[in-house]
């Protein structure tokens, strides 16, 4: 298997993973507040990943602190403008204007890496629109409020954090451990006033602990250590069409664990987010296979 191909089976497992425990994120946060989920994962998480990898990150953390301010800001900016818009808009928005990150993605590869759009691209990136709208949204009408703009803030902020990573690895090479740290420290920290505004009204239950060691363990360290890891050598604009898998996953799972149904419109929207990703990538590897 191909070094590219490893990286693209890796960045599905990501994918997966993230679909995988969203139905965990809904049962905690019918219990405690999206700020005390964000708190208590990234905190769990940096002590795991220190306490594991200490003299790795002792080593490398004087090379990557500078780039770890930059993704981890990205990344907090993601988190808290997610959360705080999701007190001024329905779930489904919040769930349709966050996938849109996908979209945005090719948008700011071209601002930051130069990089250009085929037709290709572009005509798989209006599916992929098409499918995230029917799938989050199921025909509704949309509607904007403050917090659907606020939420359009977290998608830019999650877009530029895929572009950046790209490169931000590329140039770090082998230190993907310690880039994961920091940024899991830094959104501990920019978390943390926020969660002090919000923790009274948390209402715990013991099974909430239990599901956010394992959002920490597998969608925070594991997932970010692949993410820091592959996805320099599948390339961004691929990387972003694995990514739009997300919500497909999260049903997937959502189906399976919380017995959830979905609309006719949504398993469409589904098959177009798939079908896109799948386009993309076969012509890509068209593409490269002529050269």
């Amino acid at each position: 298997m191909s070094l590219k191909a490893k990286s693209t089976l890796m960045l599905v497992i990501l994918v997966t993973i993230w679909g995988a425990t969203f139905p965990f994120e809904k049962m905690v946060l019918s219990h405690v507040s999206p700020f005390s989920l964000n708190f208590y994962r990234f905190l769990t998480a940096s002590l795991l990943l220190l306490f594991i990898f200490f003299p790795t990150i002792k080593k490398d953390l004087k090379f990557v602190w500078k780039d770890g301010i930059i993704l981890g800001s990205l990344m907090s900016a993601g988190y808290i403008l997610q959360t705080w818009g999701l007190s001024y808009t329905t779930s489904a928005k919040s769930g349709f204007i966050t996938a849109f990150y996908i979209v945005l993605i090719p948008f700011f590869s071209i601002l930051i890496e130069k990089s250009r759009l085929k037709f290709v691209t572009i005509f798989a990136l209006l599916v992929a629109t098409l499918g995230i709208y029917l799938s989050e949204m199921a025909g509704n009408v949309f509607n904007p409020n403050v917090g659907d703009f606020l939420t359009l803030g977290c998608a830019v902020a999650f877009a530029i954090h895929v572009v950046l990573t790209t490169s931000i690895t590329t140039k770090l090479k082998d230190k993907h451990i310690a880039l994961t740290f920091f940024q899991m420290f830094f959104v501990t920290i920019a978390n943390l006033p926020f969660y002090g505004f919000t923790f009274s009204q948390d209402r715990w239950h013991a099974s909430d602990v239990a599901l956010i060691g394992f959002i920490a363990i597998f969608a925070s360290i594991l997932a970010l250590i692949i993410q820091m890891k592959y996805q320099k050598n599948v390339g961004t604009i691929p990387s972003a069409f694995i990514y739009a898998g997300e919500p497909v996953s999260a049903a997937i799972f959502s189906y399976m664990i919380l017995h959830e149904n979905f609309s006719r419109l949504q398993l469409i929207g589904f098959s177009l987010i798939v079908f896109s990703a799948i386009f993309t990538h076969l012509r890509l590897t068209k593409k490269e296979s002529e050269v």
